[in-house]
């Protein structure tokens, strides 16, 4: 450490004979702090990228896959609102913050973050990380730039038009299909929409039409997904990435009649059974079963769901509030959470956080890994499990109503606002029998 006196040298020459003395300083003792003063306003500025809209790319085995983030802050990276953009959908991230020479944001939901390397305050790149149990599943590149709204670039003027519902196959094999319907908006060459699976939606697709190609993407820390398609006339055909190594083909076709099968019958019980039962821990330890007093003649939901799962973030945003409007009607809401790891002192954290990002108030009960295994061991009574989250309705005596796949989030339009009428038309219907 410099002395007392070598610092107010330094101040008298920088004030007063920058250039005489100059050469002596940088023989001195006081060189180090003399740069560190010179250049701390420079280096300071480089580590805050400016705010506004963002465009990044990672790259995928798909290709480059655009997403855009908004940065609103102040000086310091404890400062900074990001906010993720996809679509209509503005979510918030975790609070960022800085490691070394990098600028750290987090996904705190999935156990994933963005890591740049700030080399200009318009520039930055780095890596998108997913990591699973504390481990790094995988590594991908990142790099963005400010101010760029456009999610795809090098555009040719559109020459077909994307709008409406396509009956979709998606299949990797001639043994592997499975049916999706694609709800898509085009407004110039802007295109927005998702596809429905059985399983869940891929929430708030954005993109573009360029000639006759479509082009969507969408990413949330958790899921990357890419669209690639040629539309000619009524039909579609293309290529769906997604994470580190999905790929199926995908062939639509124009239908204002396209549907999926019936998602209340996909999942069902075993012949000889109509209720279920579990005696499962909550993060905390405490055992909760079904046969518990609070659960005496009353409605009940549960959801069969996972802190690392959209589709379930989704369903729960929903399933929160609605619980709290009908708590005191006689419902009560439970969430049994598959977890990646069979340690509820990994998983018990995740499920927390889950719970108190969201505000839920009812118990999430942890039901182990998220495998046929396991599920098969927890619900024996169930035929298979479809996909998360997968939503139960049971009645006054236990007897299960329905078992209902997979959700049509807020990313589906009409399709969302038709499952909360339907589902608490049925709840209305069950609170009304004796």
């Amino acid at each position: 450490m410099p002395s007392k006196k070598e610092i107010v040298t330094l101040f008298f020459v920088t004030s007063f004979e920058p250039v005489s003395l100059f050469k002596r300083l940088l023989n001195s003792s006081m060189k180090k702090i003399f740069f560190a003063l010179l250049f701390a306003p420079l280096l300071s500025l480089a580590q805050v990228p400016v705010s506004g809209i963002w465009r990044a790319e990672i790259a995928t085995h798909g290709g480059a896959l655009p997403f855009q983030f908004e940065v609103n802050g102040g000086t310091k990276a404890e400062q900074w609102d990001i906010k993720l953009i996809n679509g209509s959908e503005k979510s918030s991230l975790g609070e960022s913050y800085l490691r070394k020479d990098s600028l750290v944001i987090p996904f705190d939901l999935y156990d994933s973050e963005l890591v740049f390397h700030i080399s200009q305050n318009t520039e930055m790149k780095g890596f998108f990380v997913k990591k699973r149990n504390g481990s790094t599943l995988f590594k991908l590149a990142v790099t963005a730039k400010a101010g760029i709204a456009d999610r795809f670039l090098n555009l040719n003027p559109a020459t077909v038009n994307a709008s409406g519902k396509w009956m979709a196959d998606f299949f990797s094999d001639a043994t592997n299909h499975s049916p999706g319907v694609g709800v898509f908006e085009q407004s110039g060459n802007k295109v927005t929409g998702t596809v429905l699976r059985t399983s869940g939606d891929y929430r708030f697709l954005q993109g573009n039409v360029s000639g006759d190609s479509l082009l969507l993407s969408y990413f949330d820390g958790s899921n990357l997904y890419l669209i690639k398609a040629k539309i000619a006339e009524t039909k579609l055909v293309g290529k769906f990435t997604s994470g580190l190594n999905g790929e199926r083909n995908m062939l639509a076709t124009l239908n204002p009649a396209a549907a999926l099968p019936d998602l209340k019958k996909l999942t069902y019980l075993k012949p000889g059974f109509d209720r279920i039962d579990f005696k499962l821990p909550t993060a905390s330890g405490e055992q909760i079963s079904l046969q518990d007093e609070r659960f005496k003649n009353k409605v009940v939901v549960i959801e069969l769901m996972g802190s690392w799962c959209p589709n379930c973030l989704d369903e729960s945003r929903y399933l929160a509030p609605f619980y709290k409007k009908y708590k005191s009607k006689g419902v009560e809401v439970l969430g049994l959470a598959f977890e990646y790891s069979p340690d509820i002192a990994i998983s018990g954290p995740k499920m927390n956080n889950f719970q108190k990002k969201i505000g839920i108030d009812y118990p999430l009960l942890f039901a182990g890994t998220p495998d046929e295994k396991t599920i098969a061991k927890v619900l024996p009574m169930l035929n298979q499990m479809n996909g998360y989250p997968t939503t139960f309705i049971i009645d006054k005596k236990g007897i299960v109503r329905e078992i209902h796949t997979g959700f049509s989030g807020p990313g589906t339009g009409k399709y969302y606002a038709d499952w909360i009428s339907d589902f608490e038309h049925t709840i209305q219907s069950l609170l009304a029998e004796k």
